[in-house]
């Protein structure tokens, strides 16, 4: 689906990083991450990513407020805000409360900390203890994998979201229903 998302991008180069069956991680478990059915988790994909790249060099994780809402559910999510740093696009009607009370709680601010900022935009960089996210605001696109997949699920269009062939990709593989 990346690949037919940017196909007339020539900037981007899309990855079979996370493709199914594409890597092997041995953990303490044994090898996981192997086969279609196997789940690509974020947390492996980013460890996997950094062991290409120099010491020096810095990794971002790019994600929506709608997806980042929900990060603190994700495998070793904990351990995914101390590999990387992250850029999260926000959404109107997201607060800088918002955000933080997202994180994993280890990693939330005390409320007393966070409450005064209950009517701040989620804009700016929010530094705390393990954690470093870098807000966008301005992201004028009204886009998000949520909206798109709910879409699918409800049998409503999806054109306005994505190009004909990414459309047609999903529907042929059935995703999202």
């Amino acid at each position: 689906m990346s690949v037919l998302a940017v196909a007339g991008e020539k900037a981007f180069v899309p990855s079979l990083l996370e493709a199914p069956g594409e890597f092997v991680l041995q953990d303490k478990k044994g090898v996981r991450g192997t086969g279609a059915s196997a789940p690509n988790y974020s947390i492996d994909t980013v460890r996997k990513l950094k062991r290409a790249l120099k010491k020096s060099d810095r990794l971002f994780f790019l994600i929506g407020m709608d997806a980042f809402k929900d990060i603190a559910q994700w495998h070793e999510a904990e351990a995914l805000f101390a590999e990387c740093e992250f850029i999260v696009a926000s959404r109107p009607g997201y607060s800088l409360v918002d955000v933080a009370s997202s994180l994993p709680g280890k990693l939330q601010p005390r409320e007393e900390v966070t409450k005064p900022f209950a009517k701040q935009p989620a804009k700016g960089d929010l530094v705390l203890s393990g954690v470093t996210l870098h807000l966008l605001d301005d992201v004028n696109q009204n886009i998000s994998a949520t909206a798109i997949r709910q879409a699918v699920a409800a049998k409503r269009p999806i054109r306005k979201f994505v190009s004909e062939s990414v459309e047609e990709y999903i529907k042929k593989e059935g995703l999202y229903v």
